[in-house]
């Protein structure tokens, strides 16, 4: 096996699940940073359609909510780092070639 893709793919792992885990536990308030920050940039995009499918909501309660929706997004990023860890070193251990794009 090419050790150069089993390199990136550890990297790449580690990455993953570095940024779900930052994510999911609110370190150093990098969640809360990242949701003020997206919800500043789109506030000029917010457009309420003709049905009101948003509800009448104060910029705390849709902060806190976007921090929640963020923060379980984390958590499957942390799961699927650790998970594709694992296959990668199952594809290691067991000899059998990464499948390239090519």
């Amino acid at each position: 096996m090419e050790t150069w893709r089993i390199l990136a793919g550890v990297v790449t792992c580690l990455a993953v699940s570095l940024v779900g885990v930052a994510l999911a536990t609110n370190f150093r308030g990098m969640t809360e940073w990242h949701v003020r920050r997206s919800m500043a940039t789109a506030s000029v995009l917010r457009r309420v359609p003709p049905w009101r499918w948003l509800p009448v909501a104060s910029y705390d309660q849709r902060l806190a909510r976007f921090v929640l929706m963020e923060r379980a997004i984390g958590v499957v990023f942390a799961a699927m780092g650790v998970l594709f860890l694992i296959l990668l070193a199952y594809a290691v251990f067991s000899g059998t070639p990464l499948k390239s794009s090519r």
